[in-house]
This record gives C-alpha cells, structure tokens and sequence, in this order.
C-alpha cells in the first residue's frame, strides 16, 4: 500500500492544519483502496496525517499504538461519519497516546457499548476536537468515557442524544482528568437499564450488570472516583437522569473545576444543574446555574460531606419540586461555601440545609426566592450567612429576631446578623477596577501561594476585598504587585 495524496491543495491543507512539516498524509475515501478509517491507521507511523473524505464509514475503530496520529475530515463532520452499528464502540483509544494524537471532523453515531459509546479512552489522552459525538448507547459514557489516567483534551464538540444506563450521558471520567472545554452538551440521557431479555445485543454488553447497583448520575457529565476534569465554557443545556446531576454529577473524592459554563434546562432527582456527593470538593465558579429543575436542588444539590466552593455564579430561576432548595440543597453533613453569587427567583428555597450540613454563605443576593432565602431544619447546627443582601435594606424577614425585614425570609437556626445594606457589589467594600489592558488567563494552583519577595504586593478577592496571602481559601483572586493588578489566581485546594 503507497502513501499517496489527493492534490496539492490536500497537502497544504492538512499540513497546516497537524503543524507537522514531515507528516506524510494517508487518504481515505470510499471508493479508493485505502477505503476503511481503521486500515489508514494502522498504516500510520508517527505523527501521519489520515485524511477522511466524505462517506459514511460502519467501522469500531480500535486505535493504533502509535503517537501522534492526526485523524482528520477532509469535509467536516456534516459528511463524514463513523458509524458504530451498535456493534461496539465508535472508537476505542486504549494505547496511552498523548495529546498530540488528534481526532477532529467527524460525526460519530450509533456506538453501542459497555464503556464508551462513541469514544473511550483508557490509559489515553487525544485531542478530541470539533466532533458531532451522537446517538450512542453505553453503560457509563454514552459520548466519551475517560478511564484510568486519561487526560484528552475534548473541544469544540456538540455531545447530544446519547444514552448511559449508570453515569455520564454525555462524558463519564474515572481517576481521570479531562479538559472539557468549550462543547455544546445537550439532551443527553442517564437512566435504567431496560430489559435485556428479548435484545441480544443488549443482553450481551449489558447483562452483568445489576440495575440495584446503578446510579444513574451525570445526565451531561459525570466526574467519578478521584476524577479532577477542568469544565469550561461549555453549554450544558436540557440533560436529564432518574438520579443525580442533570448537568454535571461530581462523586467520590472528586475536585473537578466548573468555570464559565451555561448550565440550563437539565432535570433529575438531585441537583438538576449540579451534585456533588460523597466528599467531592468541586470549585465552580463564573457559572449560569438556570432554569433547572429537580426533586430536590433544583440549581445545586450538595450530599454525603461534600464541599464545594461556589463563587461569582448566577442561580436563578431553578426549580426544586419539593420546595427543598431550589436554589441550593445541603444534605448528610454537606459544607458547601457559597460566596459571591446571585441566588434568585428560585422555587423553592434559595438555600435549604438538613442533617447536620453546614453551608457557609456570605456576600449573596438571595432575592425574591418563592420558598425561604435561607432555611435551615436542623437545630444542631447554626448556618453562617452573614453579610447577605436579601432584597432589601432592612433585612431577611425573621419573624423573632427580624419582624421588620422586608427581604427573603429565612428560618430559625440561621445566623444571618449582619447583613448587607446594598446589593453585594455595590456599598459593602471598595471595589478594585481592573484595567481592561490585563485581560489575562487564571493560573491555577493548589496550596501556599508564593508571592514575590521584594514587591508590593496585594491579593484582592473577586469582590475587591483584601485578603491576607496565607489566610486565603479556594477561589478566585488577583494579585496587585507595585500599584498594578498583574495576574489572576484560581486555588482550587
């Protein structure tokens, strides 16, 4: 079999586009001899270019064990589709490349697997980029699952109408840590195994399973078992699960970062936006949390000693059909901080707390919330929310210890003295303006931070207060060196 190209107009095409000077470039098309995806691959050698043309290829691609490969559309993916024919998965990356590997153009439909329909990656860490990932069926991962140490990079793609029978409609990652960034997430599903006995190709991905053992999280995305993805900028929108998490499930020891996404219209039993459960410690931040809906947490559901930082995001409009937080749900010793967010219009109560949960709530509008703003029902426990703006300048209405307040209602055991005269942002501190020149990208680190020794130097938080250098908790901040805002930090532990 030669390499062989198409026209000059591929080889300058496909070169710029792999950025790789001596990449030689095997093209498949249907009607040639190199007409199956997976025989250009297994041709390859390191840092080849596979050049798709237009067709529709019925392949289970299994990935070569061989770096930098560039799988490419020669038209993008309205015309060039992998089509697993629920025979296995679309595309299984097992071989531990990095992400120099890239798989970019295509639509990748009617996988049918037990882990990964449309893409699964173990131990593997490609560029997924610019993809149509839909109509694929999996126990967990319906679009893209994430095993063992991957990392790949997942960009650019429109993730919809798959299906998972456990977690992750969308992507599923396991003690591993994606960057998730920029993909439109929708209508993807989480739900019940159906019955197997009459469907053979069910029967044998799926039997071994027990429906008793399932939980049915992460109708967009779940995060599992020491998983710590970066999601970002991502619109997350009209996902469901019978379980937890309609957008995004965070379980297991999970501390995933949650920044700039649209998270709207997805539904499940907790947390329709958000779960986070079982010690995960999630940083979310810079988010639109609206529109959702759930049983209990409509915006954020919060179980099982979790702890996540909740900064500088909208959680409004959200539905809990219980009454139970629809803006926010605390359950089973969860410690939420919520800080610098609007928490408003919600059905059912902005923050709702039981079973010894501790949420820290300081520096939010809670307003015109249907339910409480803040109710708290265990007497155990006193919930810090101090410094509040609650809709009005007199205050929450407590008919003890606020009788007069025209603000959000909040009930006993509720610390909620002082609160906020203003709308945070506004009157309680002096705010710092950043000049529009430093349009800089977030650093992200974890533990001390290491300021320069011989500066002036200043940490202000999202809201402009100053905070001590070594007192500071996760979140975001900007460093002030020499009378000059230079960086923006994001801590996540």
């Amino acid at each position: 079999m030669q390499k062989s190209i198409g026209s000059i107009g591929v080889i300058v095409t496909v070169l710029f586009l792999s950025s790789t000077a001596h990449a030689f470039i095997w093209y498949v098309h249907p009607d040639s001899a190199l007409n199956s995806i997976q025989a250009g691959l297994d041709s390859c050698t390191v840092n080849d270019v596979v050049l798709v043309a237009s067709g529709v290829y019925y392949e289970n691609i299994i990935w070569p064990n061989t770096q930098g490969i560039h799988l490419i559309s020669e038209l993008g993916p309205d015309t060039t589709i992998i089509d697993g024919d629920t025979a296995g998965c679309g595309i299984e990356v097992f071989t531990g490349v990095d992400s120099t590997t890239i798989i970019n153009g295509f639509t990748i439909q009617n996988g049918y697997f037990s882990e990964g329909g449309g893409i699964c990656c173990n131990g593997s860490s490609p560029t997924i980029a610019s993809n149509i990932i839909v109509d694929n069926v999996a126990y967990v991962g319906g679009g893209i699952c994430c095993l063992y140490n991957s990392s790949p990079f997942i960009i650019d793609n429109t993730i919809t109408d798959n299906t998972v029978y456990d977690r992750g409609g969308g992507i599923y990652c396991y003690k591993s840590s994606p960057k998730i960034i920029g993909n439109i997430i929708t209508n993807n599903l989480a739900s019940p195994l159906p019955n197997c006995d009459e469907d053979d190709v069910c029967h044998e991905y799926f039997s071994p399973f027990s429906t008793s053992d399932m939980g049915y999280q992460g109708g967009g995305i779940a995060c599992d078992s020491y998983s710590s993805p970066t999601i970002a900028d991502n619109t997350i929108v009209d996902n469901t699960t019978t379980g937890s998490g309609g957008g995004i499930a965070c379980d297991h020891y999970c501390s995933p970062l949650i920044t700039g996404n649209t998270i709207t219209g997805n539904t499940a039993n907790g947390g329709g936006g958000i779960c986070c459960i079982w010690n995960s410690s999630s940083f979310i931040t810079d988010n639109t949390i609206t529109g959702n809906t759930a049983g209990f947490g409509g915006g954020i559901g919060c179980y099982f000693d979790a702890s996540p930082t909740i900064t500088n995001s909208t959680i409004a409009n959200n539905v809990a059909t219980s009454d139970s937080g629809g803006g926010v749900y605390c359950k089973w010793h969860a410690m939420p901080t919520i800080d610098s967010c609007i928490i408003s219009n919600n059905s059912g109560d902005g923050v709702y707390s039981e079973a010894e949960s501790s949420p820290l709530i300081n520096y939010n509008n809670i307003t015109s919330n249907t339910g409480y703003g803040v109710r708290n029902v265990d007497d155990t426990v006193i919930v810090n929310a101090e410094n509040n703006w609650w809709g009005d300048p007199t205050g929450p209405y407590h008919p003890d210890s606020n009788p007069s307040g025209l603000g959000d209602s909040v009930s006993d055991y509720v610390n909620f003295i002082p609160w906020l005269d203003q709308p945070v942002g506004v009157a309680e501190q002096k705010i710092v303006t950043f000049m529009k020149k430093n349009n800089f990208g977030a650093t992200i680190f974890s533990g001390p931070l290491q300021l320069p020794e011989d500066k002036k130097c200043k940490v202000f938080d999202i809201t402009g207060r100053v905070v001590a250098p070594d007192k500071i908790q996760p979140g975001i901040y900007f460093i002030e060196i020499d009378g000059e805002i230079v960086n923006k930090v994001i801590k996540i532990k």
